[in-house]
């Protein structure tokens, strides 16, 4: 009973478990997608390919032909793409000389898309969105959707980087409305890439950081390792700008642990990552090494000519020097770095750092300076944010609520109409345990009713057996010897029946050792007592079978039985001594035979019967005291 009830009780807290979990949603975790990373890192053996191993892939490029080959030496490009932009422009023409040879559309169509990307690297936005411009007619979301996602995404960028946030926004969404419908993971990863630059490049850092981990998510799933680095740097940026300094050096502590298990990250990723390091740095306090940082990013960008990455590292510098209170400085570098955002046309730099030129100026009392300045930012702020564009940008992103809203209320439908049929399912059960457990606890409580009705008819009929032993047995003894006497009278001695002479003579003789409780030594078996009557066993047992009908063993045990009962109602001492001195004072050598042979008699462990016993005597007891006490009063 007791087992039942834990299982009913279990199976409905694991019901109840599963019925509240469906309604928790897990936060995006920064800690938790980095732990995904060092898990992929630990297996980066099984997937060498993946991992873009260079010597695992120059090996592979040696002895493949046709598109496997192309495909290899994409994959080179890719592998040196933010070490070297030589090696991977020279892998990257080598792949669209092949594809051009064999007609393999789609590898000519990456190793385009390769070409308009290491523009967009080197900050030559016109160039890159001008390769663009001759891919897009040819690839769809259905007919290449991998070139499909990278141009697209590219596309936003760009638009991010020029200012042009409408059309950024506007790209991102469209492309994420694709992924939605195709359900494609690579399409999905470009699209949240996409819209984590936009919302970046606006400010809404929040938001910014939750499309960054979506992407990372089908990163990780897809095994792009290509994108690793760039996205912890990504994050890092993100959760400093979310006013977590510390988490963000965090970031970047794990950015320099698994670097040193796989390949350097390239100039590329490290320029940005100084930058970000320097404004992380900057934002406690620790200028000297905000200024290292901040020195070896702009080093690195020079060096390499990445030229969209400059602007934004000179504008950091300035605001180093601000932070300095070195005024002179700090003007150089803004007006360096919008020197530099006009050669790429990257016009949201423009129009930040001219209005803060336009500030510093006049409290410099250069007031020429500062009025051209301030006609720069408000040309600058016209051309990209007319009232019209403003509200393009709302549309959009109210439009794209309204379809998360509704997305997330045909999820929590579906959610509903799963519950429901879990909670009928689970109510079902439940009705079902506890209809069981009522018959169970009926059925218990019926046997345990039946049990003790049938003990206390067998306490009484023991009480009855005491009493009537005591007034019959010498009745029973004259009986005894009259039938004797009868059963020799008739044997004929000229023709004696042997059988049953046998018989007559086995039965007196073992009634008479009966009553000499002979079945109380712990010695007692067939072939003793045969010797003692003087018999063979084989006779004996036949007498036993036929006038007793049980067999031997059956037949003793019932006589220990009926011995013990009266002698546990008449003596109190003895009842409650030790099961094995009770055990053993009938014969029985091993407690295990006596419960087992007084279990099978009375149905209930000589235990139990004790207990009963006891508890009875106690009941009559305390009711003969109270009608005693009665009688007094009366």
């Amino acid at each position: 009973m007791n087992n039942l009830t834990k299982t009913a009780f279990l199976l409905t807290a694991f019901l109840l478990f599963n019925h509240l979990s469906a309604n928790v949603t897990q936060k995006d975790s920064v800690d938790s997608y980095l732990n995904d990373i060092r898990s992929l890192i630990r297996n980066k053996d099984s997937f060498k390919e993946e991992f873009l191993d260079i010597e695992f892939l120059l090996a592979k490029e040696g002895h493949t032909q046709g598109k496997e080959k192309v495909r290899t030496l994409l994959k080179l490009y890719s592998a040196y793409i933010y070490k070297s932009d030589e090696s991977a422009n020279n892998y990257n023409d080598q792949a669209l000389k092949l594809s051009r040879n064999i007609a393999f559309q789609e590898g000519n169509l990456k190793a385009k898309y390769n070409r308009a990307y290491l523009q967009f690297v080197k900050g030559n936005f016109d160039s890159s969105m001008s390769l663009l411009g001759e891919l897009q007619p040819i690839v769809g979301p259905k007919s290449y959707p991998e070139v499909y996602a990278d141009i697209t995404t590219l596309k936003s960028y760009i638009y991010s980087e020029r200012g042009e946030y409408d059309k950024a926004l506007e790209t991102g969404l469209k492309l994420l409305d694709n992924a939605e419908k195709t359900e494609s993971d690579y399409i999905l990863m470009k699209a949240n890439s996409a819209l984590s630059h936009y919302y970046l490049r606006i400010e809404n850092y929040s938001k910014s950081l939750s499309y960054c981990l979506k992407g990372l998510h089908y990163i990780l799933k897809l095994k792009k390792t290509e994108y690793i680095y760039p996205k912890i740097d990504e994050i890092a940026r993100m959760t400093a700008k979310l006013n977590d300094p510390k988490g963000a050096l965090k970031v970047y502590a794990f950015f320099l642990e698994i670097e040193k298990k796989l390949p350097p990250a390239g100039s590329y990723i490290s320029a940005s990552v100084h930058s970000n390091m320097a404004n992380i740095y900057m934002s406690i306090g620790e200028t000297e090494k905000a200024l290292t940082h901040i020195s070896r990013a702009l080093e690195i960008n020079f060096e390499n000519n990445y030229r969209f990455r400059i602007p934004r590292a000179l504008t950091v510098q300035a605001e180093l020097y601000l932070q300095t209170k070195d005024t002179s400085e700090a003007i150089i570098n803004y007006e360096k770095s919008i020197e530099a955002a006009e050669n790429i046309d990257a016009f949201d730099v423009i129009k930040r750092n001219s209005l803060v030129l336009s500030e510093l100026y006049a409290k410099t009392d250069k007031f020429p300076k500062s009025i051209d300045y301030k006609i720069l930012y408000q040309a600058i702020s016209d051309s990209l944010f007319t009232n019209e564009k403003e509200q393009k940008i709302v549309i959009l992103e109210t439009k794209r609520k309204i379809k998360e809203v509704l997305q997330k209320k045909k999820i929590l439908e579906l959610e509903n109409i799963a519950q429901r049929a879990q909670f009928k399912g689970f109510i079902i059960i439940l009705i079902l345990l506890l209809l069981i457990s009522s018959i169970s606890i009926f059925s218990y409580l019926k046997v345990k009713k039946k049990n003790k009705l049938l003990l206390q008819r067998t306490i009484d009929l023991a009480e009855i057996q005491l009493r009537m032993s005591e007034k019959l047995s010498g009745i029973q003894h004259m009986e005894t010897q009259w039938s004797i006497e009868r059963k020799s009278a008739d044997i004929p001695k000229t023709q004696p029946r042997i059988d049953k002479d046998i018989k007559n003579i086995i039965m007196a003789k073992l009634e008479k050792l009966e009553k000499e409780n002979f079945y109380l030594d712990p010695q007692c078996n067939l072939h003793q007592l045969s010797e003692q009557l003087k018999t063979n066993p084989k006779y004996l047992s036949q007498v036993i079978n036929q006038e007793k009908k049980s067999n031997f063993n059956n037949y003793i045990n019932e006589l220990r039985i009926n011995y013990l009962l009266p002698r546990l109602l008449k003596d109190i001492e003895f009842r409650n001594s030790k099961l094995s001195y009770i055990a053993f004072s009938l014969g029985y050598n091993n407690l295990n035979t006596f419960n087992a042979a007084f279990k099978k008699r009375l149905g209930i462990l000589p235990s139990n019967f004790i207990n009963e016993l006891n508890n009875s005597f106690e009941i009559k007891n305390k009711s003969k005291a109270t009608a005693y006490a009665l009688k007094k009063i009366v």
